[in-house]
């Protein structure tokens, strides 16, 4: 089984399927409500962990009934956690529309900067790291004995701030999104970047799919329920696929289609399912 480390943002998500979007009265109504995981680097790691990986999540979260309930949530799908403890826990409430859009409305408290998690023994026997940008020191530092180790690290790229270019220099792969990357000058124009930098890159386009160097790969057509943290499964299958040593292009279609899966019915997918789906 192959180990993989996610290291980044992680929330407690608290969802709202509403029975219209935007509202046009001073009460809309609710169809479904439920609790879920969220943050990239923790629903990237509940993706790795369904799909069949050693999932390991380093993150911070705050000593209150809000943390306590999320890391139930990620033990649950046998997620291995390593918090650092700060004030308050990161909560979002995440209004998901009709067509399965999702709106985002987060809080974000203040947390402990500084790693002092030992990260040499939390990538004891890794096979690959997976990073966001919202723990730029957290992602540095395992990201440096992720290289020493010629470990695979992939950065999920989605903003425009020194931390997170600073993550740049660590990872060997780059899947940046395609608002960001029209931020910065266009599609192209990252990827130009990024190869200079040396890192293997591409970049999400939602429904129309995925770019990288020298090709396009469709989207997989599916009947869209919840599209929240599709991308971060979409990072987290990545992951795993190039932890068990796959090429790039097979990762991009594993991972695709655990996205697909994942927007088809607002969970991450199991292995199996992704098998079937593919029809391998």
């Amino acid at each position: 089984m192959a180990k993989v480390v996610s290291c980044g943002w992680a929330c407690l998500d608290q969802r709202y399927y509403v029975e219209q979007f935007p509202p046009t009265h001073s009460r809309t109504g609710v169809r479904a409500y439920r609790e879920a995981v969220g943050g990239p680097a923790a629903v990237g790691a509940v993706a790795i962990a369904r799909l069949g990986g050693e999932a390991h999540l380093v993150s911070r979260r705050g000593d209150d009934a809000a943390g306590e309930r999320l890391e139930a949530l990620l033990r649950a799908e046998r997620v291995k956690t390593h918090f650092q403890m700060g004030a308050a826990t990161p909560v979002s409430a995440v209004l998901v529309a009709p067509d399965g859009e999702r709106h985002i409305f987060p809080y974000r408290p203040e947390l402990p900067e500084a790693l002092v998690l030992n990260a040499e023994r939390i990538l004891e026997g890794a096979d690959a790291l997976l990073l966001d940008g919202r723990w730029p020191d957290g992602g540095l530092r395992l990201g440096q004995f992720a290289h020493r180790r010629s470990l695979p690290v992939l950065l999920d790229l989605d903003r425009d701030r020194p931390g997170d270019w600073s993550l740049v220099q660590v990872s060997t792969h780059v899947v940046a999104s395609q608002e960001f990357a029209q931020s910065v000058g266009g599609v192209q124009a990252l990827l130009e970047r990024l190869s200079k930098e040396r890192v293997w890159a591409a970049v999400t386009l939602g429904p129309e799919g995925v770019v990288y160097p020298g090709g396009h790969l469709p989207a997989y057509r599916v009947h869209v329920q919840d599209t929240t943290g599709a991308g971060d499964v979409f990072h987290g299958a990545l992951a795993l696929a190039l932890a068990q040593g796959k090429g790039e292009l097979e990762g991009l279609e594993f991972a695709a289609a655990a996205a697909a899966l994942h927007c088809s019915n607002g969970t991450p997918p199991r292995g199996d399912e992704v098998r079937v789906f593919l029809g391998t």
